[in-house]
């Protein structure tokens, strides 16, 4: 069987979830592998056959989603064409983890499709959203990348095709320990920035991994660059972890049994979203490095409720369970008989 698996590479979360299942795939199919963009941290180890610009959005200096730039950083009439020339007729399976360029060629050419992502949880209307929806941002979570069928994750089964985080292997393996120290990703923030603020809890220490290449070691703070292994290892050892709101980190932390802050990037409503879920699993959130999350700083420090998930590890049953169903001519999404207990 001809399998492609097309991921987007602007997040390290659709990395990650790569990581565990395309080695199951290459044991077990003739498989390629299509990335579009470049902006993850993480390194999927493992040849790809299409590297694409793909669809993107683009932040401004301060964090938030920048709508000017990311009409303007985008590339249509390259997206266009790689729709167009993307030769997905020739696979007998093709799987998509929130990639634009493979679904629409997809629909282009009639090929069945299945969308295996975080962000397919959000087509149910019943996964949790924040107070007020944006009609753009549930336009783009439907649209982006569309699929005949669809399999969703997330902290909890909202509806009868979601399923729980995929856990990295690595992470897995590793034994928790309460450390002394806080792991923290915040992408949105500047090391300056970062440095500066957790300058205010001088009690505390901070293992900061950041994009920015300038060192601003202090009493209480020490930075790294990104590594997954580096990453991992500290979170274990950590008291809790502070990052953005994605969905892999805080996944991986609550599997650890960690403590949990996170912050959502301004105007980017899917972490919105997911901070809402993550705080109903009793994680805490903040939106702003100001006065009002001090406190909120304070509270998580001296609390002892860490979010503990014993989630399964169910991966290499459901790529079987895929590919079986893609030779009998099934439907792609049926989950129903995975067992996760």
């Amino acid at each position: 069987m001809k399998v492609l698996y097309a991921l987007q590479g602007t997040g390290n979360g659709h990395v990650a979830r790569a990581r565990e299942i395309v080695p199951i795939l290459a044991s077990r199919c003739d498989l390629d592998v299509l990335v579009a963009g470049t902006q993850s941290q993480i390194a999927l180890e493992y040849p790809i056959r299409f590297k694409k610009f793909g669809l993107t959005m683009k932040y401004n200096s301060s964090g938030g989603v920048s709508y000017w730039k990311s009409f303007f950083g985008n590339k249509p009439l390259r997206f266009i064409r790689d729709v167009y020339t993307l030769p997905v007729k020739g696979y007998d399976l093709v799987i998509i983890d929130f990639e634009a360029i493979t679904s629409y060629a997809c629909l282009l050419r009639g090929v069945k499709s299945l969308q295996l992502s975080h962000q397919a949880a959000y087509w149910s209307s019943r996964t949790p959203r924040p107070p007020r929806s944006v009609w753009l941002w549930e336009f783009i979570l439907r649209y982006m990348s569309p699929s005949a069928f669809k399999i969703g994750f997330h902290f909890s089964a909202y509806d009868s095709f979601i399923l729980p985080p995929i856990i990295r292997g690595d992470v897995r393996k590793l034994t928790p320990i309460n450390g002394d120290h806080y792991v923290v990703y915040l992408p949105a923030y500047s090391a300056t920035t970062l440095a500066h603020w957790f300058q205010q809890f001088p009690d505390e220490q901070f293992v900061i991994f950041s994009r920015d290449e300038v060192i601003i070691d202090t009493l209480n703070t020490t930075f790294l660059s990104i590594d997954n292994k580096l990453f991992t290892d500290s979170l274990a050892k950590s008291k809790g972890i502070i990052c953005s709101a994605g969905f892999e980190g805080p996944s991986e932390a609550m599997f650890l049994g960690k403590k949990v802050l996170l912050s959502p990037i301004s105007g980017q409503y899917e972490q919105a979203a997911n901070a809402v879920c993550a705080e109903r699993e009793g994680a805490m959130v903040f939106y702003q490095l100001n006065a009002l999350a001090v406190d909120i700083f304070k509270r998580f420090f001296i609390s002892e409720n860490s979010v503990k998930r014993a989630w399964p590890d169910y991966t290499e049953d459901l790529v079987e369970g895929i590919l079986a169903r893609a030779k009998n001519g099934e439907d792609l999404d049926d989950i129903s008989t995975l067992q996760l207990h």
